[in-house]
């Protein structure tokens, strides 16, 4: 059910979504869906839940033991790794930034989900970057993560959209020309070493 309602939400977004959809779909009476979650809202915020927590662990964490030594190999390894995401096509990065951006008078559960979803991965990331700026660079200045993390974020946004909006697709060269330029950057503000 979880599958089949994010099928249809990434082609139809969150109005386009309906239970009367998910039971065509599925096959499962609107009955069953009604009393598993309650409401649609309610089943989309489990169905967004559901596939990041999926993404998440396909992922891995970001730094691991087998990683290169310096810093822009460091940063190719780690940040190639995290764009698997985009090669999985996670249909619940689509849902949730176009939640994100509508203002309802009424706030859906499925939106507050992914908003949490986006707190938690920056937080995430945030922690990663820390773990490569100099430390004295970190005393002179706390939150280089902070920054790195929200930049880092939006440059995912952007790609996202460009990778499902046009026909240039070679992500690993992306996501390579993006490492170079954020080691580069980090050098040269005497970030990293």
């Amino acid at each position: 059910m979880i599958e089949a309602t994010l099928d249809i939400a990434s082609e139809r977004g969150y109005d386009g979504t309906t239970v009367a959809l998910v039971t065509e779909r599925t096959g499962l009476p609107a009955s069953s869906i009604y009393w598993h979650f309650g409401s649609k809202d309610k089943l989309l915020a489990a169905t967004l839940e559901h596939s990041y927590d999926q993404w998440r662990s396909a992922i891995g964490p970001w730094a691991t033991n087998g990683e290169p030594g310096p810093l822009p190999e460091k940063l190719e390894y780690r940040m190639q790794k995290a764009s698997v995401g985009f090669a999985m096509n996670p249909q619940f990065w689509g849902l949730g930034l176009l939640l994100a951006m509508q203002q309802r008078v009424e706030e859906p559960a499925a939106r507050r989900i992914f908003v949490d979803v986006r707190r938690l991965t920056t937080e995430g990331i945030r922690n990663d970057w820390r773990e490569l700026v100099d430390p004295a660079a970190l005393e002179r200045d706390p939150t280089i993560p902070n920054r790195l993390a929200e930049f880092y974020m939006i440059l995912m946004d952007g790609m996202f959209v460009h990778v499902r909006s046009t026909a240039a697709r070679d992500v690993p060269r992306m996501v390579s020309l993006i490492a170079d330029g954020m080691a580069a950057m980090m050098l040269e503000e005497g970030w990293a070493s």
